[in-house]
Protein backbone atom coordinates (compact mmCIF):
# COMPACT_ATOMS: atom_id res chain seq x y z
CA UNK A 1 0.00 0.00 0.00
CA UNK A 2 1.32 3.08 -0.92
CA UNK A 3 2.08 5.69 1.89
CA UNK A 4 0.59 9.37 1.72
CA UNK A 5 2.23 12.79 2.64
CA UNK A 6 0.28 15.77 2.98
CA UNK A 7 2.88 18.71 2.78
CA UNK A 8 0.94 22.29 4.23
CA UNK A 9 -0.77 20.43 6.91
CA UNK A 10 -1.14 23.20 8.79
CA UNK A 11 -2.65 25.62 6.33
CA UNK A 12 -6.20 26.39 6.48
CA UNK A 13 -7.03 23.76 3.52
CA UNK A 14 -3.93 21.40 4.11
CA UNK A 15 -5.17 20.72 7.69
CA UNK A 16 -8.88 20.26 7.01
CA UNK A 17 -7.25 17.94 3.83
CA UNK A 18 -5.37 16.19 6.75
CA UNK A 19 -8.10 15.89 9.57
CA UNK A 20 -10.80 14.51 6.72
CA UNK A 21 -8.46 12.15 5.27
CA UNK A 22 -7.66 11.11 9.21
CA UNK A 23 -11.30 10.37 9.99
CA UNK A 24 -11.95 8.35 6.40
CA UNK A 25 -8.98 6.13 7.80
CA UNK A 26 -6.25 7.13 5.40
CA UNK A 27 -3.53 8.15 8.17
CA UNK A 28 -1.52 10.49 6.01
CA UNK A 29 2.34 11.63 7.25
CA UNK A 30 1.82 15.09 7.61
CA UNK A 31 4.27 17.71 6.68
CA UNK A 32 5.24 21.11 6.24
CA UNK A 33 7.82 24.16 7.90
CA UNK A 34 5.74 24.57 11.01
CA UNK A 35 6.89 21.94 13.38
CA UNK A 36 5.02 23.27 16.41
CA UNK A 37 1.79 22.77 14.62
CA UNK A 38 2.86 20.18 12.86
CA UNK A 39 3.48 18.54 16.28
CA UNK A 40 -0.17 19.72 18.28
CA UNK A 41 -1.94 18.38 15.02
CA UNK A 42 -0.03 14.93 14.79
CA UNK A 43 -0.20 14.41 18.78
CA UNK A 44 -4.06 14.81 18.53
CA UNK A 45 -4.67 12.45 14.93
CA UNK A 46 -1.82 9.87 16.07
CA UNK A 47 -0.26 10.48 12.95
CA UNK A 48 3.41 10.60 11.82
CA UNK A 49 4.93 14.16 11.32
CA UNK A 50 7.84 15.31 9.23
CA UNK A 51 9.15 19.10 9.46
CA UNK A 52 11.49 20.28 6.58
CA UNK A 53 11.43 23.65 4.42
CA UNK A 54 12.36 22.91 0.33
CA UNK A 55 15.74 24.78 0.43
CA UNK A 56 17.77 21.97 0.80
CA UNK A 57 17.15 18.87 -1.73
CA UNK A 58 18.76 16.10 0.21
CA UNK A 59 16.68 17.39 2.75
CA UNK A 60 13.56 17.33 0.75
CA UNK A 61 14.46 13.58 -0.65
CA UNK A 62 15.60 12.33 3.12
CA UNK A 63 11.91 13.27 4.17
CA UNK A 64 10.10 11.91 1.31
CA UNK A 65 11.59 8.33 1.95
CA UNK A 66 8.99 5.60 2.15
CA UNK A 67 6.32 7.92 0.81
CA UNK A 68 4.21 7.03 -2.36
CA UNK A 69 1.98 9.61 -3.23
CA UNK A 70 2.31 13.83 -2.41
CA UNK A 71 -0.34 16.03 -1.79
CA UNK A 72 1.13 19.61 -1.74
CA UNK A 73 -1.17 21.65 0.08
CA UNK A 74 1.29 24.80 0.56
CA UNK A 75 0.72 27.73 -1.57
CA UNK A 76 1.80 29.73 -3.53
CA UNK A 77 2.85 26.97 -5.61
CA UNK A 78 5.08 29.10 -7.65
CA UNK A 79 7.33 29.04 -4.41
CA UNK A 80 6.62 24.95 -3.40
CA UNK A 81 5.79 22.83 -6.19
CA UNK A 82 8.96 22.62 -8.60
CA UNK A 83 11.13 21.70 -5.46
CA UNK A 84 8.52 19.11 -3.96
CA UNK A 85 7.93 17.75 -7.94
CA UNK A 86 11.26 17.28 -8.41
CA UNK A 87 11.70 15.50 -5.71
CA UNK A 88 9.12 13.17 -6.38
CA UNK A 89 11.07 12.23 -9.56
CA UNK A 90 13.97 11.44 -8.13
CA UNK A 91 12.31 8.95 -5.45
CA UNK A 92 9.65 7.95 -7.69
CA UNK A 93 6.92 9.86 -5.96
CA UNK A 94 3.22 10.61 -7.79
CA UNK A 95 3.23 14.23 -6.93
CA UNK A 96 -0.29 16.14 -6.91
CA UNK A 97 -1.45 19.38 -5.91
CA UNK A 98 -4.27 22.21 -4.92
CA UNK A 99 -2.84 24.77 -7.09
CA UNK A 100 -4.63 26.70 -9.86
CA UNK A 101 -1.49 28.76 -11.05
CA UNK A 102 -1.46 28.60 -14.46
CA UNK A 103 3.11 29.08 -14.28
CA UNK A 104 3.03 26.00 -12.29
CA UNK A 105 0.95 23.78 -14.82
CA UNK A 106 3.63 25.13 -17.81
CA UNK A 107 6.68 23.96 -15.23
CA UNK A 108 5.16 20.97 -14.56
CA UNK A 109 4.47 20.08 -18.05
CA UNK A 110 7.91 20.67 -19.12
CA UNK A 111 8.76 17.57 -16.88
CA UNK A 112 6.21 15.26 -18.63
CA UNK A 113 9.00 13.37 -20.88
CA UNK A 114 11.09 12.52 -16.99
CA UNK A 115 7.74 11.75 -15.29
CA UNK A 116 7.03 9.15 -18.12
CA UNK A 117 10.35 7.31 -17.95
CA UNK A 118 10.13 6.95 -14.29
CA UNK A 119 6.67 6.22 -13.50
CA UNK A 120 6.03 8.64 -12.01
CA UNK A 121 2.47 10.91 -12.21
CA UNK A 122 2.29 14.61 -11.84
CA UNK A 123 -1.22 15.81 -11.13
CA UNK A 124 -1.85 19.54 -10.30
CA UNK A 125 -4.58 20.91 -9.43
CA UNK A 126 -6.93 18.56 -8.16
CA UNK A 127 -8.91 21.14 -5.91
CA UNK A 128 -11.45 23.23 -6.95
CA UNK A 129 -8.99 24.26 -9.49
CA UNK A 130 -9.18 22.69 -11.54
CA UNK A 131 -11.79 19.25 -10.97
CA UNK A 132 -15.40 20.20 -11.40
CA UNK A 133 -14.43 22.48 -14.37
CA UNK A 134 -11.88 20.59 -16.37
CA UNK A 135 -14.38 17.32 -15.78
CA UNK A 136 -17.12 19.51 -17.72
CA UNK A 137 -15.10 20.97 -20.12
CA UNK A 138 -13.94 16.95 -21.45
CA UNK A 139 -17.43 16.17 -20.41
CA UNK A 140 -18.73 18.97 -23.24
CA UNK A 141 -15.95 17.89 -26.06
CA UNK A 142 -17.36 14.03 -25.53
CA UNK A 143 -20.83 15.84 -26.06
CA UNK A 144 -19.33 17.62 -29.34
CA UNK A 145 -16.25 16.34 -30.84
CA UNK A 146 -15.85 18.73 -33.46
CA UNK A 147 -15.77 21.52 -30.49
CA UNK A 148 -13.05 24.32 -31.35
CA UNK A 149 -14.18 26.99 -28.81
CA UNK A 150 -14.92 26.64 -24.94
CA UNK A 151 -16.11 28.97 -22.31
CA UNK A 152 -16.25 27.98 -18.59
CA UNK A 153 -17.87 30.41 -15.34
CA UNK A 154 -18.48 29.92 -12.33
CA UNK A 155 -20.80 30.85 -9.61
CA UNK A 156 -20.31 31.19 -5.28
CA UNK A 157 -23.62 31.42 -3.93
CA UNK A 158 -23.89 32.04 -0.02
CA UNK A 159 -21.67 34.03 2.61
CA UNK A 160 -18.58 31.66 2.18
CA UNK A 161 -15.48 33.57 1.01
CA UNK A 162 -12.27 32.27 -0.60
CA UNK A 163 -9.69 30.76 1.44
CA UNK A 164 -7.04 32.96 2.82
CA UNK A 165 -4.38 31.18 0.78
CA UNK A 166 -6.01 31.71 -2.35
CA UNK A 167 -6.39 35.06 -1.43
CA UNK A 168 -2.83 35.07 -1.02
CA UNK A 169 -2.00 33.34 -3.88
CA UNK A 170 -3.84 35.92 -6.27
CA UNK A 171 -2.26 38.45 -4.91
CA UNK A 172 1.34 36.75 -5.86
CA UNK A 173 0.10 36.07 -9.23
CA UNK A 174 -1.30 39.33 -10.21
CA UNK A 175 1.90 40.50 -12.02
CA UNK A 176 1.42 37.25 -14.12
CA UNK A 177 -1.80 39.05 -16.12
CA UNK A 178 -4.85 37.40 -17.12
CA UNK A 179 -4.36 34.83 -19.47
CA UNK A 180 -6.70 33.48 -22.77
CA UNK A 181 -5.92 30.61 -25.00
CA UNK A 182 -6.44 31.07 -28.14
CA UNK A 183 -5.63 29.10 -31.62
CA UNK A 184 -3.64 26.56 -29.09
CA UNK A 185 -1.81 29.73 -27.70
CA UNK A 186 -1.80 31.47 -24.64
CA UNK A 187 -1.60 34.89 -24.96
CA UNK A 188 -2.96 38.18 -22.69
CA UNK A 189 -6.62 38.86 -23.24
CA UNK A 190 -7.30 41.96 -25.22
CA UNK A 191 -10.89 42.64 -24.05
CA UNK A 192 -12.67 42.68 -20.46
CA UNK A 193 -15.39 41.99 -21.63
CA UNK A 194 -18.19 40.60 -19.76
CA UNK A 195 -21.04 37.64 -20.50
CA UNK A 196 -24.32 36.42 -19.77
CA UNK A 197 -24.73 33.22 -18.22
CA UNK A 198 -27.07 31.36 -16.60
CA UNK A 199 -26.34 29.08 -13.86
CA UNK A 200 -29.52 28.05 -13.33
CA UNK A 201 -32.10 30.59 -12.07
CA UNK A 202 -31.51 33.02 -15.17
CA UNK A 203 -28.76 35.60 -17.03
CA UNK A 204 -26.28 36.88 -14.82
CA UNK A 205 -22.95 38.97 -15.28
CA UNK A 206 -20.07 36.89 -15.77
CA UNK A 207 -16.79 38.74 -15.86
CA UNK A 208 -13.61 37.37 -17.19
CA UNK A 209 -11.21 35.79 -14.69
CA UNK A 210 -7.59 34.40 -15.40
CA UNK A 211 -8.51 30.49 -14.19
CA UNK A 212 -6.25 26.99 -14.33
CA UNK A 213 -8.71 25.82 -17.61
CA UNK A 214 -7.36 28.01 -20.42
CA UNK A 215 -3.82 25.70 -19.57
CA UNK A 216 -5.29 22.57 -18.57
CA UNK A 217 -8.55 21.99 -20.81
CA UNK A 218 -6.42 21.94 -23.45
CA UNK A 219 -4.67 19.11 -22.47
CA UNK A 220 -7.92 17.10 -21.56
CA UNK A 221 -9.77 18.33 -24.65
CA UNK A 222 -7.57 19.62 -27.18
CA UNK A 223 -9.97 22.55 -27.61
CA UNK A 224 -7.79 25.40 -29.12
CA UNK A 225 -9.77 28.29 -28.03
CA UNK A 226 -10.50 28.67 -24.22
CA UNK A 227 -12.38 31.41 -22.22
CA UNK A 228 -13.28 31.47 -18.52
CA UNK A 229 -15.72 33.65 -16.42
CA UNK A 230 -16.63 34.39 -12.78
CA UNK A 231 -20.10 35.77 -11.80
CA UNK A 232 -19.19 39.02 -10.28
CA UNK A 233 -21.48 41.44 -7.82
CA UNK A 234 -20.78 45.32 -8.01
CA UNK A 235 -18.11 44.63 -5.55
CA UNK A 236 -16.40 41.62 -7.25
CA UNK A 237 -16.01 43.70 -10.74
CA UNK A 238 -14.37 46.37 -8.49
CA UNK A 239 -11.65 43.95 -7.18
CA UNK A 240 -11.28 42.45 -10.25
CA UNK A 241 -10.76 46.09 -12.39
CA UNK A 242 -8.88 47.32 -9.62
CA UNK A 243 -6.54 43.93 -9.32
CA UNK A 244 -6.01 44.96 -13.42
CA UNK A 245 -4.52 48.20 -12.44
CA UNK A 246 -2.39 47.09 -9.79
CA UNK A 247 -1.17 43.96 -11.93
CA UNK A 248 1.79 45.57 -13.24
CA UNK A 249 3.12 47.38 -10.35
CA UNK A 250 2.04 44.62 -7.73
CA UNK A 251 5.71 43.41 -6.82
CA UNK A 252 6.56 46.48 -5.38
CA UNK A 253 7.28 45.60 -1.81
CA UNK A 254 4.61 48.41 -0.29
CA UNK A 255 2.18 47.51 -2.66
CA UNK A 256 1.75 43.91 -1.84
CA UNK A 257 2.23 44.27 1.70
CA UNK A 258 -0.76 46.67 1.24
CA UNK A 259 -2.55 44.01 -0.61
CA UNK A 260 -2.02 40.97 1.53
CA UNK A 261 -3.38 43.09 4.38
CA UNK A 262 -6.65 42.75 2.88
CA UNK A 263 -6.62 39.20 3.46
CA UNK A 264 -10.00 37.82 5.09
CA UNK A 265 -10.06 34.43 7.66
CA UNK A 266 -11.10 31.70 6.28
CA UNK A 267 -15.03 30.53 6.28
CA UNK A 268 -16.83 28.34 9.08
CA UNK A 269 -18.39 25.50 8.92
CA UNK A 270 -21.72 27.21 9.09
CA UNK A 271 -20.64 29.60 6.48
CA UNK A 272 -19.59 26.68 3.86
CA UNK A 273 -22.37 24.82 4.71
CA UNK A 274 -25.23 27.56 3.10
CA UNK A 275 -22.84 28.09 0.17
CA UNK A 276 -23.53 26.04 -3.18
CA UNK A 277 -21.03 26.65 -6.40
CA UNK A 278 -22.28 26.25 -9.66
CA UNK A 279 -20.51 25.97 -13.42
CA UNK A 280 -21.21 26.79 -16.40
CA UNK A 281 -19.73 25.53 -19.27
CA UNK A 282 -20.63 26.00 -23.43
CA UNK A 283 -18.40 24.40 -26.00
CA UNK A 284 -19.18 25.52 -30.04
CA UNK A 285 -17.71 24.00 -33.45
CA UNK A 286 -16.73 26.26 -36.43
CA UNK A 287 -20.25 24.58 -38.11
CA UNK A 288 -22.06 26.61 -35.22
CA UNK A 289 -22.90 23.41 -33.48
CA UNK A 290 -23.02 24.08 -29.29
CA UNK A 291 -22.98 22.02 -26.43
CA UNK A 292 -23.77 23.41 -22.95
CA UNK A 293 -24.10 21.59 -19.29
CA UNK A 294 -23.95 22.90 -15.68
CA UNK A 295 -22.15 21.26 -12.50
CA UNK A 296 -23.44 21.76 -9.43
CA UNK A 297 -21.70 21.44 -5.94
CA UNK A 298 -20.88 22.18 -2.37
CA UNK A 299 -18.57 25.07 -1.35
CA UNK A 300 -15.92 25.13 -3.40
CA UNK A 301 -11.96 26.85 -1.49
CA UNK A 302 -12.41 24.26 1.21
CA UNK A 303 -14.95 21.31 1.34
CA UNK A 304 -15.13 20.96 -2.57
CA UNK A 305 -11.37 20.99 -2.87
CA UNK A 306 -11.11 18.74 0.15
CA UNK A 307 -13.34 16.11 -1.45
CA UNK A 308 -11.57 16.24 -5.25
CA UNK A 309 -8.19 16.52 -3.36
CA UNK A 310 -9.01 13.18 -1.45
CA UNK A 311 -10.83 11.53 -4.22
CA UNK A 312 -8.03 11.95 -6.94
CA UNK A 313 -5.56 10.55 -3.99
CA UNK A 314 -7.68 7.54 -2.99
CA UNK A 315 -7.80 6.68 -7.02
CA UNK A 316 -3.75 7.28 -7.03
CA UNK A 317 -3.27 5.21 -3.61
CA UNK A 318 -5.58 2.13 -5.32
CA UNK A 319 -2.92 2.10 -8.15
CA UNK A 320 -4.50 4.84 -10.74
CA UNK A 321 -1.95 6.38 -11.99
CA UNK A 322 -1.04 7.21 -15.56
CA UNK A 323 2.89 8.09 -15.69
CA UNK A 324 3.72 11.96 -17.04
CA UNK A 325 1.96 14.95 -16.71
CA UNK A 326 -1.92 14.90 -16.61
CA UNK A 327 -4.79 17.07 -15.73
CA UNK A 328 -7.77 14.95 -13.32
CA UNK A 329 -9.93 14.84 -16.19
CA UNK A 330 -7.29 12.99 -18.51
CA UNK A 331 -6.21 10.99 -15.44
CA UNK A 332 -9.48 9.80 -14.15
CA UNK A 333 -12.25 10.85 -16.80
CA UNK A 334 -14.96 13.33 -17.17
CA UNK A 335 -17.07 11.81 -14.72
CA UNK A 336 -14.89 11.50 -11.67
CA UNK A 337 -16.04 15.09 -10.36
CA UNK A 338 -19.39 13.27 -10.00
CA UNK A 339 -17.79 11.05 -7.78
CA UNK A 340 -17.60 13.32 -5.11
CA UNK A 341 -20.99 14.15 -2.71
CA UNK A 342 -23.54 17.20 -3.25
CA UNK A 343 -22.45 17.18 -6.93
CA UNK A 344 -24.94 16.77 -9.98
CA UNK A 345 -24.64 17.58 -13.48
CA UNK A 346 -27.09 18.74 -15.93
CA UNK A 347 -26.83 19.08 -19.77
CA UNK A 348 -29.11 21.68 -20.67
CA UNK A 349 -28.07 22.02 -24.72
Amino acid sequence: MLKLMIYGATGYVGEHVARTAARAGVAPILAGRNIAKLDEISRELSLERRAFGLDDPAAVDQALAGVGVLLNCAGPFEATAQALAEACLRSGTHYLDITGEIPVYEMLQQHDGLAKSRGVLLLPGVGFDVVPTDCLALHLKQRLPSATHLRIAFQSVGPAGLPPGTQRTAIHMLHHGGRVRVNGRLVKPTTTQAISVDFGKGPIRAEPVPWGDVFTAYYSTGIGNIYDYIAATGPLRLQLAFGRVLAPISRIAPIRRLLLATIQPGANAEQRGKTRTHIWGEVTDEDGKRAAARLHGPEAGLDWTTITALGAVSKVLAGVAPAGYQTPASAFGADFVLEGEGVSREDIL
